[in-house]
């Protein structure tokens, strides 16, 4: 039995320790994968005549972020999101990252920019607080990972795209609950109800980075409304260009470092930040 299957055997092996809505009779059987990320691999659970239960089994396969603690500040965003109906409900965790939490759906159609907008507004409105986000420490972790020569054309780009002075305004800004990761693929359907999933990158930061984040590649129009739908208050476009840029960078370093072959190349990713 390999280990991912030994991890998450023995979660199933605590079902009484579930905390859910409705006690389990008997133990449930692991059923197929249902999806996987880089970080992660999600499996359905099945009763024992194989009819799938409304929960499934998440598993941590690798560390993708840099942190003190990257698990532990996960679980409490999840739960502070869950309380308000904004992640689906986890029933059980472990210290060795297998989750047992309610099944949720992808939406069929694209989720479309103002309930996007609406969602990460509801996010940065949570009361719970959480450590702050260390932008340059995750910039710095990833360029650590790369070979000299690769690291220093990372360099040289963030130089001529001014970077650190983006990253300056961005760490002036107040900090809120930010998801930090609200891709496409992080977007969920309970019942009728947008949720977001994956909670790792989940901290106390800047709005703008977060949203810039989730606005990712989408057209012009639909990125402002976005960010009205997100900011009802005021919409800083200074800030919405430092967060673009920033979050840009981090992307492009993430992909470099955990899927290269979607990576763009420094030269690229420098083109690309002169428009913004």
């Amino acid at each position: 039995m390999d280990q991912p299957a030994k991890r998450l055997n023995r979660a199933i092996d605590r079902w009484r320790d579930w905390t859910l809505d409705e006690p389990l009779a008997r133990p449930p059987k692991l059923g197929a994968l249902l999806a996987e990320g880089s970080g992660h691999a999600i499996y359905e659970l099945t009763h024992h005549d194989r009819q799938p239960l409304p929960i499934v089994a998440r598993i941590r396969r690798q560390e993708t972020r840099s942190g003190d603690d990257p698990l532990g500040q996960e679980w409490a965003a999840w739960q502070f999101a869950s309380r308000d109906g904004l992640a689906p409900e986890c029933f059980y965790i472990d210290d060795v990252g297998v989750t047992i939490c309610r099944r949720v759906s992808a939406p069929a159609q694209p989720v479309s920019a103002e309930a996007l907008g609406t969602l990460c507004g509801r996010i940065h409105a949570l009361s719970g607080t959480l450590p702050r986000l260390d932008l340059r420490r995750e910039i710095d972790s990833h360029l650590a990972a790369l070979p000299l020569a690769q690291k220093s054309d990372w360099q040289r780009a963030m130089e001529v795209q001014h970077l650190s002075e983006a990253l300056m305004l961005l760490e002036r800004d107040t900090p809120y609950f930010c998801h930090n990761d609200l891709t496409e693929g992080n977007l969920m359907l309970n019942g009728d109800r947008l949720v977001a999933i994956d909670w790792e990158y989940a901290a106390m930061g800047s709005r703008y980075f977060d949203l810039a984040i989730a606005a990712g590649s989408r057209p012009a129009q639909e990125q402002r409304d976005m960010y009205r739908a997100a900011l009802t208050d005021h919409v800083d476009d200074t800030l919405v260009r430092a967060g673009q840029r920033t979050a840009s960078l981090v992307t492009a370093l993430w992909q470099t470092r955990f899927t290269p072959t979607e990576a763009p190349c420094p030269e690229v990713w420098e083109t690309q930040g002169a428009k913004l």
